[in-house]
């Protein structure tokens, strides 16, 4: 393979190279430039591999090397009269124009491999012009999932701006927390709600298999996150129940769950329950800010909620938290 072929494939290995950084990396511009000059610079590369190569001087003269001679005892007078007259029958012919059939049994020759790379660019032309109406539709379908996957992240960006303004004022900065025994704030706020759960016919009780589990969080938050969902299940039992909340470590996670027997749900709503301002079928007074509060704090510190319940089978909310 000559020098130029060489240094085409090697611009269209890189060039395609850059088209599949662009299409990585999410860059227009990179991608559709590095697509155009690689189709170009493999164009160039068919044409180039197609072309019959010019023999040298140096190739001509190893093939004319190559025919044997008349070793010079085999040679005689007669030989030699006859070559000398058909070479100036020949020489003669030519300086006439009378043997002019000479040039143009080549001409059939040339003009067959001139049509053949015509032939053969008008083939890349029509694969080039298929290629860029893919291009099209590939940009289009491009366009069509970027602008799918922007209108996501501004729902997630107005979901969370929403969040954020739910959650209670003056809490701390994340440079200001503390290490918190979250069994203990547990604690605390089922003591605080133990009269208003009596009265619902409701115990709650907190189970742990350690005295104390730690997180770095605003204490403030946490109650905020407890009361809530306590308060939630003394306004839906509907009769009189238990609530269990359980508290457990796993590596560096937290995990929280609190379940009580109450009606429940039906499994369509139950999905819906941490949404603002949702009330379910069960709905009684209030302003369905409880658990979307409960969800906008599990998020605010990186961690994640969720709902399980059953129509009569009482409701389970399950919280997984970093403990740092």
């Amino acid at each position: 393979m000559g020098k130029g072929k060489i240094i085409l494939a090697m611009l269209v290995i890189v060039t395609y190279i850059l088209t599949v950084a662009g299409w990585l990396f999410d860059s227009e511009i990179l991608f559709f430039s590095a697509f155009g000059i690689g189709s170009v610079f493999l164009l160039a590369f068919i044409i180039v591999a197609l072309k019959k190569p010019k023999i040298s001087d140096e190739d001509a003269y190893e093939e004319i090397s190559t025919i044997p001679h008349i070793e010079e005892n085999a040679y005689n007078e007669t030989v030699g009269y006859e070559n000398e007259d058909a070479n100036e029958e020949a020489f003669y012919s030519d300086s006439t124009g009378e043997n002019d059939s000479v040039a143009y049994t080549e001409a059939p020759a040339n003009s067959e491999e001139i049509a053949g790379y015509m032939a053969k660019i008008d083939e890349l032309s029509a694969t080039l012009a298929e290629t860029q109406a893919l291009l099209g539709e590939t940009r289009a379908e491009y366009e069509a999932a970027k602008n799918e996957l922007e209108g996501y992240k501004r729902r997630e960006n107005a979901e969370k701006n929403m969040a954020m303004s739910i959650l209670p004022e003056g809490m701390k900065q994340r440079e200001e927390l503390s290490t918190i025994n979250i069994v203990d704030v547990a604690k605390s706020v089922v003591d605080e709600l133990h009269v208003a759960a009596l009265r619902a016919g409701l115990r709650v009780q907190v189970s742990s298999g350690e005295e104390s589990i730690y997180v770095r969080a605003d204490e403030s938050l946490l109650r905020v996150l407890f009361r809530n969902i306590v308060d939630n299940s003394i306004k839906y039992m509907n009769r009189q129940g238990m609530l269990v909340i359980t508290l457990s470590t796993i590596g560096d996670d937290l995990f929280v769950v609190l379940k009580d027997n109450g009606e429940g749900l039906a499994a369509e709503e139950t999905g819906h329950i941490f949404e603002l301002n949702y009330q379910g079928s069960n709905r009684i007074s209030g302003n369905g800010l409880g658990l979307a509060q409960a969800k906008a704090v599990v998020e605010y510190y990186g961690g994640n909620i969720y709902a399980k319940s059953t129509q009569g089978g009482g409701m389970g909310i399950y919280i997984q938290l970093p403990t740092s």
